[in-house]
């Protein structure tokens, strides 16, 4: 559904330290397609030299690899009044985002000397600027005792202006770990990432497109004063009523001595028969009960779409996230008496005179326009994100074990127990980042009547989770177990070190089985050896 209208277009492009202004006669075609939490539009102009190509300055800059920021406004030029009031102004649609892909096209003038380039057509794909520096950036680290906004904030570049009230994102964790850089095809980015933890947190992200500042909520934006919009300028109306969930949900803790195994989460929307059952394993009660409460809240119903066709740009402000009603409708429509919240706004529009050479300095430009709008229902609590790839953990890192028992040169173990849970761990330490995590002290792949605990400085392989982690393996002999290859034996070292331990030894000595069995302290041994036909031992204190 198309319609013409004059609209005043400017885009403000900066490149570099240089700034250029295009007016709207100059813009051919654009269309954008805005949400609450981001936007995208694509931006199609011409310029003309009119004597020389020298006169087009934007070329060289434009084809820089320098980053090109840009804001685009949209307004209507007649006939436009804010919040529904006669005699007020309203607020253009303001982008203000990043260039992520840049085109040129060259015309040139084979009638004249030298063929000049005189006229060029540019487009741009211009985004807001989450999604331009968060798509780019795949860190990998780790934070421990650390807030999810302390992550965050330790990931947001300059030009990225973020607020929050998000009240979970304050609550320090044990451990955070990002592992984005990591080699496993997921491709996840660190805006991928944003709208994971959002949607397992039941949080959301808004733009505020007058500022171009985003706000991390737990809440949607109070909106303000509800504007109106006109039976007349209305063309269509839908409503989409989304299916309620149908699965009986259950989030079930497999630890063997749990207290509680089982807990359902109530879905008076359910069919018989069909479920969802959430897997945890975890020691501690809390962990069950805390994922009940967020299934709880992931499964609230999203309430009605209000979808509308534009006949004619409207006369309110188009204000993404703002509230809105409709006026001059029937009284018997479903929409009557309700307010909404618009949260997604498609424009495309192309200019009625596509000739570059038509007007090119105007202020105003007549385009047909395509406009639509979705909008929600004001009291409707659920959240809408883009799609996104779920990051992919865990990955792994290289630690070394940690033990302040002994002096520094005895291999000892150490058991750190939490005050709180009681949970028993090992400390690692992980170089690359210099930050120590916790393990869980068990017997790893070991029979549980083998204990050999890992002790101190032992070289161990992290398997890091989002805010878990687990020794993986073991990579490295203790220092002093390792045989000689032709000895073909094996050797079990224990002790604390080279002078208090205890060696048992099984190698072979012309092929022939041999066992050694050496208790050392200080200067004090006892050994004993067996081979073939002999057994041999020793007392032994030396000077």
């Amino acid at each position: 559904m198309r319609f013409t209208e004059q609209l005043k277009v400017t885009l403000d492009l900066k490149a570099g330290d240089k700034a250029f202004k295009l007016p709207a006669g100059s813009i051919k075609r654009l269309s954008v397609k805005a949400h609450a939490y981001g936007f995208e539009a694509r931006i199609e102009w011409w310029v003309l030299c009119k004597e020389s190509g020298d006169e087009d300055t934007l070329f060289t800059p434009f084809t820089d690899t320098k980053p090109l920021t840009a804001t685009l406004t949209v307004d209507r030029r007649y006939g436009a009044q804010a919040e529904g009031r006669e005699g007020a102004e309203a607020l253009p649609l303001k982008l203000i985002g990043r260039v992520e892909e840049r085109h040129v096209r060259e015309r040139s003038l084979a009638n004249v000397k030298d063929a000049p380039v005189m006229q060029r057509r540019y487009r741009i794909r211009l985004v807001d600027p989450a999604a331009m520096l968060w798509r780019r950036h795949f860190p990998s680290g780790v934070w421990v005792d650390e807030t999810l906004q302390a992550v965050l904030q330790a990931n947001t570049p300059g030009g990225l202006d973020v607020a929050y009230e998000w009240e979970a994102a304050g609550t320090k964790h044990g451990l955070h770990a990002l592992g984005l850089g990591a080699d496993d095809d997921s491709g996840a980015s660190f805006l991928d990432f944003v709208h994971w933890v959002q949607a397992r947190m039941h949080a959301g992200m808004f733009l505020d497109y007058a500022t171009g500042k985003y706000t991390l909520a737990n809440a949607k934006p109070e909106g303000g004063e509800a504007l109106v919009l006109t039976r007349d300028e209305v063309k269509q109306v839908d409503l989409r009523y989304p299916e309620p969930r149908r699965d009986a949900l259950s989030v079930l803790n497999s630890y063997v001595d749990a207290g509680t195994k089982r807990k359902a989460v109530e879905n008076a929307d359910a069919i018989a028969g069909v479920i969802t059952e959430c897997l945890v394993t975890s020691t501690l009660e809390g962990t069950l009960t805390d994922r009940v409460t967020l299934e709880t809240k992931r499964q609230q119903l999203e309430g009605p779409e209000l979808r509308l066709a534009f006949a004619s740009y409207p006369r309110a402000s188009l204000v993404l996230n703002g509230l809105y009603t409709l006026g001059g409708f029937s009284t018997q429509a479903a929409t009557h008496g309700k307010q909404y919240r618009l949260h997604t706004l498609e424009l495309d529009a192309r200019a009625v005179e596509p000739d570059a050479a038509h007007d090119p300095d105007s202020t105003a430009n007549d385009y047909a326009l395509s406009l639509k709008a979705t909008l929600e229902e004001a009291a409707d609590p659920t959240f809408r994100r883009p799609r996104f790839r779920p990051p992919r953990w865990p990955f792994l890192a290289e630690g070394r074990v940690v033990s302040e028992e002994g002096a520094d040169p005895e291999r000892t173990y150490q058991i750190r127990q939490d005050e709180e849970t009681s949970v028993e761990s090992y400390r690692v330490k992980l170089p690359l980042w210099d930050k120590e995590v916790r393990c869980p002290y068990e017997p790893h792949q070991q029979p549980g009547h083998f204990y050999f605990p890992a002790d101190k400085g032992t070289r161990v392989l992290v398997s890091l989770d989002y805010q878990h982690a687990r020794m993986d393996r073991f990579l490295e002999w203790r220092p002093g177990a390792r045989l000689p290859k032709e000895s073909q034996g094996n050797h079990l070292l224990l002790g604390k070190t080279d002078k208090s331990e205890t060696s048992i030894q099984h190698l072979y000595q012309d092929s022939k089985p041999m066992l050694r069995i050496q208790r050392t302290l200080e200067k004090d041994t006892q050994l004993i050896e067996v081979a073939e036909g002999r057994m041999f031992l020793r007392v032994q204190e030396g000077e």
